[in-house]
This record gives structure tokens, C-alpha cells and sequence, in this order.
């Protein structure tokens, strides 16, 4: 009788540590869910954000890069014209 009534107490407490165990498991395991998904959208965020700086440097390279053609453009004008002057001297100068 003794060792039935201590087996059953066992037996009780086993469920319920069992129980319990699962219980801080699961909250354990949702505390965890929670606190990723909240870190995933976190990174996605500072992500998106990135990638809109990155866009707007290219942006911006982009800008620079024409205003580099232009100045280049330019710059082989003058030296075209430049070279045309120093012919024009030197055709007046030989004869």
C-alpha cells in the first residue's frame, strides 16, 4: 500500500514536472520565435536602409560622372583648339 501510494505520488510529480518542463519549453521556445522575428525585421530594415544609401551614392556617382565628361569634353575642345593656334603658328613662322 505504502508503495503504491509513493508510486502514485512518483508518478504525479513525473506528470507534472513533465508538464512543467514542456510548458517552460514551449514559452521558452516562443520567447526565442519572438525575439528573432523581432531581429529579422530589425536587419530588414537597417537592410532596406542600405540599400537606399547605396542607391543614392550611385546616384550621386553617376552625377559626378557626367559632370567628369563634360569637364573632359571641354577640356579636349581647348586642347583641339590649342593644337590648331600652335600649327597656325608654326605654318606662319615656316614660310
Amino acid at each position: 500500500m505504502v508503495a503504491t501510494v509513493f508510486g502514485l505520488i512518483v508518478t504525479l510529480g513525473a506528470w507534472i514536472n513533465g508538464r512543467m518542463t514542456r510548458k517552460v519549453l514551449l514559452e521558452h521556445f516562443e520567447r526565442i520565435t519572438r525575439v528573432m522575428n523581432e531581429r529579422f525585421w530589425e536587419l530588414i530594415k537597417q537592410h532596406n536602409e542600405l540599400i537606399k544609401q547605396h542607391q543614392e551614392l550611385i546616384r550621386q556617382h553617376n552625377e559626378l560622372m557626367k559632370t567628369l565628361n563634360k569637364r573632359f569634353d571641354e577640356l579636349i575642345k581647348q586642347h583641339n583648339e590649342l593644337i590648331k593656334q600652335h600649327n597656325e603658328i608654326l605654318r606662319r613662322l615656316g614660310g
